[in-house]
């Protein structure tokens, strides 16, 4: 009465499982956010619902706010007009938050236009970083160029 399953017949039975499992992944796709007809967004406390093709990120990662983006790429673009014009040794080149400046084709500084970092100077390999709270002024710019 105790009968048991022979080696064969039982490898039998697990392979027909694994294969109705393959099938089964195979056959079903699992639902992906943009598959979905709406998706959530978190603001605050409150959901927002928005749909499957809109995005949720409006903007390029690290750019929160765009009015202060924007005046502090206004700000950077003339901290450049101020380096060609009173510096002609120096080579500036404009990037998102900061301004490189180069001579000879080294890079000597990196120079950034931020209220919240802290306000000074320090070195990141051969170069030097410069932090100013707002745009500086000429003199100040030849005091903070003198060691580079």
């Amino acid at each position: 009465m105790n009968q048991m399953i022979s080696g064969p017949v039982l490898l039998l039975a697990l392979g027909l499982v694994i294969m109705v499992l393959f099938a089964i992944a195979y056959f079903k796709k699992p639902k992906t956010g943009a598959a979905t007809k709406t998706s959530y967004k978190v603001k605050g406390n409150k959901a927002k619902v928005t749909k499957a093709n809109q995005s949720l990120f409006k903007s390029k990662p690290g750019a929160f706010n765009t009015t202060s983006n924007s005046q502090s790429s206004r700000q950077i673009s003339r901290l450049k007009k101020r380096i060609e014009s009173h510096f002609p040794q120096f080579v500036a080149i404009a990037r998102d938050n900061h301004l490189v400046l180069e001579r000879a084709d080294q890079k000597v500084a990196m120079l950034t236009i931020d209220a919240q970092a802290t306000l000074g100077r320090r070195r990141l390999g051969e170069v030097a970083v410069i932090n100013f709270h707002n745009l500086p002024s000429v003199e100040e710019l030849r005091i903070e160029l003198s060691g580079v």
